[in-house]
């Protein structure tokens, strides 16, 4: 159980004001609007829904949980990598997660190298001694959360509407964090097909926004 000062470290890591840059990128959603794959903010959760089940939110969540107790995080980096589908979505990653660890390591007086964000928040928790299962659930609260902000800038979609759609998917950020307990990268897939291929189709999307 999360001692009060380790509860709020977690707060802190995954904050929408740690300094991430998480707000330059929609993940695909763009595209998606674009095309009127999404349209309203029902449409919204089940897109969100689909990422943290089959897509991104899974395979992150299994990152995540390799990291924390990874023998070596570089090599594990380089692998999970090599499972980032497509030059918007590694990108998206990289500098997120450079972000992340650079501020950890001074905040928090680290040593980490460079890495993607779900390895990056996976160490960190690890070297701070943060209950796992409470850092997979709130990282999965967190990408739908800044998804939903950036749907908010995309669309019609308001405040209350978006937060009622986080609201929902929070069952679902916990269901999926206790369904990866014990996977490897061995059990990492993406069935989100839609969100992949928005993804890959936001690079030639002009005018844009965000940066994925």
């Amino acid at each position: 159980m999360l001692t009060d000062e380790k509860l709020l470290n977690l707060a802190q890591l995954l904050s929408p004001a740690f300094p991430t840059g998480a707000f330059a990128y929609s993940h695909g959603l763009e595209t998606a609007f674009r095309e009127a794959w999404i349209a309203d903010a029902a449409s919204l959760e089940d897109w969100l829904r689909d990422c943290l089940i089959e897509g991104t939110g899974r395979s992150d969540a299994i990152w995540v949980r390799s990291a924390f107790v990874a023998e070596d995080p570089i090599e594990l980096d380089r692998t999970a990598r090599a499972f980032v589908l497509g030059r918007e979505r590694l990108r998206e990653t990289e500098r997120q997660g450079a972000a992340f660890t650079r501020t950890a390591n001074a905040v928090w007086l680290l040593d980490l190298p460079d890495l993607i964000l779900p390895v990056a928040v996976g160490r960190v928790a690890r070297l701070c001694d943060i209950d796992l299962d409470a850092t997979v659930s709130l990282y999965l609260q967190a990408f739908a959360s800044n998804l939903v902000a950036a749907a908010m800038r995309l669309s019609p979609i308001g405040q209350t509407a978006g937060q009622k759609v986080i609201h929902r998917l929070n069952e679902t950020c916990l269901a999926v964090s206790k369904a990866t307990r014990g996977l490897t990268e061995d059990d990492v897939f993406s069935n989100a097909f839609l969100s992949d291929i928005a993804a890959m189709q936001h690079e030639t999307l002009e005018p844009r926004l965000f940066q994925s």
